[in-house]
């Protein structure tokens, strides 16, 4: 602290001085004023007057004169008007230091005898005193310095008592006035129980003068006025103000409010309206102003009692109003507290009053019956009517959206209803609104609101929703729309989930998304999905589809996993599995590149079981594709648990036998890929069945493998490495041999079957070795074991003639004459299945026509003559089946005209049957003579009798017999 302002006396002088100087210059709005130097200043100020007073000196006289005629000068500059309103606060901080000014020059702050001498002297001097504090401590309440208007306040009262014992009706008046402003400067500050005491106090005072209680009734009305403002509590006022159309909550409490402060101070505002009650009642009002303040009064009491939830007293408070002032605000107040109690026969009559009150409001009327039609839901379809009616005879074309307005805050089933009613009927507000009510029915249709439930149905949000685009979608961006019409598809998958009827909300659903153009990028994926939802529900599968495809097109790949995950999910919830079969095929195909093989693996097993349950008997040919191109090399590296992959290897060995007769090459690879899966995981498997039906089970998917890895090396299109050939082929052997040494062979493990099965595996892999190798390597006829194959228990014509057909084809692919050892037992093993099938007899028309495709395919086989010797040789032990009678022969020549792609007509059924035997005839003539050139008579002999025999079942007048015929009458031997 500087000495000008150290809290001395003199110091006292120069602020005084100092005022006097800069107070004219503050009041003039053209000068410049730094507004926080001066602030600044002004506090230093105060703190050096407030350290002199708290010293308890006073000052000389002459100084306390200059400083008392100074200060008055600066008081009544501060009274003066045109302060320019950016400087109030620095004039309320000037009035208070000129306030502790003036009161230091009368010795206010000295001891109390010396400051009881010296104003008890100087009584107009003390009145000064008590009026500059009640104006300075006004100032300071109204900008919000509660304490330091206590600190002016006390001041005045200290000059008060100082003038006790002076005789005069004015000491008194002023009493009364610092109690009355420190009653007030108490309220301000929250003080309330001292601000009840203090106006008991009064009360007791004021009874000697009229005036005074008429003060008191005033000061603790306009208390009331402030402490039930709309601003104050975010509630109705009740001096005369009815609530409008914004202010719907008007009883409730805000709820970032201090609860217990609100009450406390509604607790002490009524024990002042009770005390302004008593006084007027004990005074007993006569005058129509008296009765009407009274009645103000008890509207007072009434709404301060609705704020705090006294309901019932609040009702009997505004009905004694009510009675006094005769007007619409005590009815509103009883109505709000008939609402809140539930008295259902007290607010439709009430409710009618204010309707038929027209100078009430209707955004009023409208805010009241949101109020009630909350609180009591069932009178919500009353009041409407009540309202409705009182809207209808306005002309204002804004009280018509007031109304819808009310319907739309209530929210509730009948209110939405009967919302989307008028609207749809074409009572729609002026276009103002438009925008307004697209977003409140958008709103509307939202599950919550305030994180709280909505108690509406899906059928009615999704009607709102309809309504909004429908109606409004001229005020609406296209995102908007888009966003609407997704929620609309959500609502109606929803409505269809719980099992509702929604056929209709489906089908206008999917209507609209099919009239968007372009989808904004930010709803691609939502808005997709749920149009391909709404597809499926409808059983519109490629239109589903179709959407999907241009899910996994358009969005990345990362959102369109989760997307698709999700809807496979739904279709799956329900109960649409060859759907979510057919959405999870594209996932598989398309993420099979980026994504982790587990979620590969996830959708595969959806695609799987999709699979199963399709309608055709035979799984398509795609399947088998995305199976071996997709899903069985994810299924080689990824660890599965045993239930999961035997799951796998049965399902690729379902898939296979589907597969076996249109697509036998990738039925072989999904054999290989199920039997790989069981064989990683046999061990385990051993673990949880007996070990006869695991290796009976295991053997017998093998076998089926490698039998039809036979039947694909037969036809030129090997499916399996030689390699993968060698270990199944082992793995076969080894069961086998397990099951012998284990005698289990009786059980059904080791069966005649089988052993062929591996035995053709283990050829099939030694003629590749011999396609594979050089060709300067002569074949090991011994090693290929062929020789064995006809006797071999349980073989049957099929298997040689197979058997046969694939050495025959590997023979033509080897160069002679390394390949002729190979041919010859080709030969060897047809002739030897079609000796099997005539041991077996030739009981039927079929057998007798797979005889002869049998001979003739042995015909095709055989590299010279010697061998065609033989097979003509066997075709004439035929010949007796062959013309046991014609149906026989018809069905032989049919047969083998089918088996080898040649004409299949049956018009002519005997004639296809000489051509038959025509052709072998032909055949062993042409041998004949050939050798009857090369001069050898025994084999001419031979061929000639085979010629004789079959010419013999030929008609007499085929051309070839006569030929025949006439040829060997003509033809010598040589």
């Amino acid at each position: 602290m500087t000495a000008a302002t150290d809290g001395s006396a003199s110091s006292v002088v120069r602020c005084a001085e100092w005022l006097h100087k800069v107070v004219p210059c503050w009041l003039d709005a053209d000068a410049s004023v730094h507004l926080e130097d001066a602030l600044r200043e002004l506090e230093i100020w105060l703190s050096c007057v407030s350290a002199y007073a708290t010293k308890g000196g006073h000052l000389p006289v002459k100084a306390a004169l200059r400083v008392q005629l100074v200060t008055l000068d600066s008081w009544n500059t501060t009274a003066l008007s045109g302060w320019p309103s950016e400087r109030q606060d620095l004039k309320v901080q000037l009035r208070w230091l000129v306030t502790q000014l003036y009161l230091c020059s009368h010795c206010v702050f000295a001891e109390s005898a010396v400051r009881e001498a010296h104003l008890s002297h100087h009584l107009d001097d003390a009145e000064k005193c008590i009026l500059m504090c009640l104006k300075t401590s006004k100032d300071l309440l109204r900008t919000r310095r509660t304490d330091a208007a206590d600190k002016v306040l006390a001041w005045a009262a200290c000059v008060v008592k100082a003038c006790g014992g002076t005789p005069g009706a004015t000491v008194r008046k002023f009493s009364v006035e610092v109690h009355f402003a420190q009653l007030r400067a108490a309220w301000e500050a929250g003080g309330y129980d001292r601000a009840c005491v203090m106006a008991a106090k009064l009360a007791d005072e004021a009874r000697l003068s009229p005036a005074y209680t008429e003060a008191l009734f005033e000061l603790i009305y306009s208390i009331g006025v402030k402490s039930l403002q709309v601003d104050h509590f975010d509630a109705d006022p009740c001096g005369g103000h009815v609530r409008s159309a914004s202010e719907t909550e008007g009883v409730e409490l805000p709820p970032r409010a201090s609860a217990r402060r609100i009450s406390d101070e509604q607790a002490a505002l009524q024990t002042l309206l009770l005390l302004s009650l008593r006084l007027q009642e004990s005074i007993k009002v006569r005058t129509v102003k008296q009765r009407t303040f009274f009645g103000m009064t008890q509207l007072q009491y009434a709404y301060s009692l609705l704020l705090c939830g006294k309901y019932d007293d609040a009702a009997d408070a505004a009905t004694a109003s009510h009675a006094i002032l005769r007007t619409v605000e005590p009815i509103v107040v009883r109505f709000k507290a008939e609402v809140h109690r539930h008295a259902t026969n007290e607010v439709l009559p009430l409710f009618g009053a204010l309707c038929g009150d027209a100078t009430v409001d209707v955004g009023d009327l409208c805010a009241m019956a949101s109020l009630a039609m909350e609180k009591i839901p069932s009178l919500q379809e009353t009041l409407f009517s009540e309202l409705h009616r009182r809207v209808a005879a306005s002309a204002i074309a804004v009280d018509q959206f007031r109304l819808l307005c009310v319907l739309i805050r209530h929210s509730s089933e009948w209110s939405v209803a009967e919302l989307l009613r008028r609207l749809s009927k074409g009572d729609l507000p002026p276009p103002t609104f438009h925008r307004f009510l697209f977003c409140c029915l958008w709103q509307l249709s939202a599950k919550t609101v305030e994180e709280q439930p909505r108690n509406l149905s899906v059928a009615t949000r999704w009607c709102c929703l309809d309504a909004a685009q429908r109606l409004f979608r001229n005020v609406a961006s296209e995102e908007e729309l888009q966003s609407v019409l997704l929620d609309m598809a959500q609502l109606a998958v929803e409505l269809h989930v719980d099992g509702r009827e929604a056929t209709k909300e489906l089908e206008q659903t999917l209507r609209l998304c099919q009239q968007v153009k372009a989808i904004v990028p930010a709803l691609e994926a939502p808005l997709l999905q749920a149009q391909s939802q709404v597809a499926f529900l409808l059983g519109k599968s490629e239109q589903g589809m179709e959407r999907v495809k241009a899910l996994l097109t358009c969005t990345s790949e990362e959102t369109a996993v989760r997307t698709c995950s999700e809807l496979v999910t739904f279709l799956l919830r329900s109960s649409l599995l060859p759907l979510a079969g057919a959405v999870a095929e594209l996932c598989v195909v398309a993420f099979h590149q980026h994504q982790s093989p587990l979620c590969i693996i996830e959708f595969a097993k959806v695609f799987a079981m999709g699979c199963l349950v399709e309608e055709s008997e035979q799984i398509r040919a795609e399947v088998g594709g995305i199976l071996e191109a997709h899903v069985c090399p994810v299924l080689q590296h990824v660890t599965l648990t045993l239930p999961d992959a035997r799951w796998w290897s049965r399902f690729l060995w379902y898939a296979a036998e589907a597969l076996l007769d249109s697509d036998p090459g990738r039925a072989v690879r999904l054999l290989h890929a199920g039997v790989e899966l069981q064989a990683d995981r046999s061990d385990a498997c051993e673990t949880e069945m007996p070990a006869a039906a695991s290796v009976g089970f295991v053997c017998e998917r093998l076998c089926l493998l490698l039998d039809t890895e036979f039947d694909t090396f037969a036809a030129g299109q090997a499916a399996l490495s030689t390699a993968e050939l060698q270990r199944h082929s082992d793995s076969l052997a080894s069961l086998l041999s397990s099951c012998i040494d284990e005698k289990d062979s009786a059980d059904g493990c080791f069966t005649p079957p089988q052993r062929i099965t591996l035995f053709l595996a283990r050829l099939e892999v030694k003629l590749r070795d011999v396609l594979a190798r050089d060709v300067s390597v002569p074949i090991d006829m011994e090693a290929l074991g062929l020789a064995e194959l006809p006797s071999m228990t349980g073989i049957g014509s099929v298997d040689l003639e197979q058997v046969a057909t694939v050495c025959h084809h590997v023979a033509l692919r080897l160069s002679p004459p390394g390949s002729y050892s190979l041919c010859d037992a080709a030969l060897t093993i047809m002739l030897a299945a079609a000796q099997l099938k005539l041991s077996s007899g030739v009981v039927s028309t079929p057998a007798l026509g797979s005889l002869f495709a049998t001979i003739y395919s042995a015909f095709r086989i055989a590299r010279n003559a010697d061998g065609r010797l033989l097979v003509c040789e066997v075709l004439i032990t035929a010949l007796p089946f062959l013309t046991a009678n014609g149906a026989s022969r018809h069905s032989a020549s049919s047969h083998l005209h089918d088996h080898y792609g040649r004409s299949s007509s049956l018009k002519g059924d005997l004639g296809l049957c000489e051509t038959v035997v025509e052709f072998f005839a032909v055949e062993a003539w042409n041998e004949s003579v050939q050798c009857n050139i090369l001069q050898r008579r025994a084999l001419v002999e031979r061929w000639r009798a085979i010629t004789a025999a079959l010419t013999s079942v030929l008609s007499d007048t085929n051309a070839s017999k006569a030929a025949i015929a006439d040829l060997a009458a003509q033809m010598p031997l040589l």
